[in-house]
């Protein structure tokens, strides 16, 4: 596997990373079995970066990631999430719903936190917004992470 510095972070990143949307059978349905084994060969490849959102699935990839990750060393691989998408047609950018979201990513997963956190699908926000509340909110996060010396590997 072929690894990438991440940007100016400390992160060498898989040139391939796992797309976690079709956990939530996105594209055709997904058993738990066969999510968890994709997950499993990922990993076992050299895959070290993991995207997902709980809006893939509905929360289903998630949680099934929560499963698939469980007592694998987080030292093994990158998380993203996003935040801001909730269905269909549910975009919620607000400074409350965004921590409330994080929080929500890391109990399904299982995690204490993520490596990456994406705004997902601006263009259906107010841009305003995601400028003056949702990334403030994120910093917020990012703070509380640094401050947390039980992560490992916090927000780089």
């Amino acid at each position: 596997m072929i690894y990438r510095q991440l940007g100016s972070t400390d992160m060498k990143v898989s040139a391939l990373s796992f797309g976690a949307s079709p956990l939530g059978s996105a594209f055709r349905p997904v058993t738990e079995a066969d999510g968890i084994r994709a997950v499993h060969a990922a990993l076992d490849l050299g895959v070290n970066f993991i995207d997902v959102s709980p809006f893939y699935g509905l929360t289903v990839a998630e949680s099934l990631l929560g499963k698939a990750l469980k007592g694998i060393d987080r030292k093994k691989y990158y998380m993203a999430t996003k935040v801001g998408r909730y269905g269909p047609a549910d975009f919620d950018f607000s400074a409350a719903r965004v921590m409330r979201s994080v929080e929500e990513s890391l109990g399904r997963m299982g995690l204490d936190y993520v490596d990456i956190i994406h705004c997902h699908d601006i263009e259906f926000g107010d841009l305003r917004q995601v400028v003056h509340e949702t990334l403030p909110a994120l910093r917020k996060v990012v703070a509380a992470a640094k401050r947390d010396t039980s992560a490992s590997r916090a927000f780089p």
